[in-house]
């Protein structure tokens, strides 16, 4: 198994490492937020298929495979081997 970690955001803050990477997102973005998770205003779901991002992180641990989307403002890039960052996304 492979150790889990989650980064937010720029000087690097960890979150917990509990629960499976859609878990680690969402909780990500409520710090950043200041709210608890069931108060954020967007879905993860609105913005990437919560069940495949799951899979393609869960089956690939260790090829290096990232994925990168927009969701509620931050930038998120997860890593397979469990790394999470959540960055402020940048304006066009």
């Amino acid at each position: 198994m492979t150790s889990q970690r989650s980064v937010v955001g720029r000087g690097s803050s960890e979150v917990g490492a509990d629960g499976d990477v859609t878990t680690r997102i969402v909780t990500a973005v409520a710090e950043r937020e200041g709210v608890e998770p069931t108060a954020l205003d967007t879905r993860l779901y609105e913005a990437i298929d919560p069940d495949a991002l799951t899979r393609l992180i869960e089956n690939a641990p260790d090829t290096g495979l990232t994925v990168g989307f927009d969701y509620a403002g931050y930038r998120v890039t997860v890593v397979a081997d469990g790394t999470t960052h959540v960055e402020v996304a940048e304006k066009p």
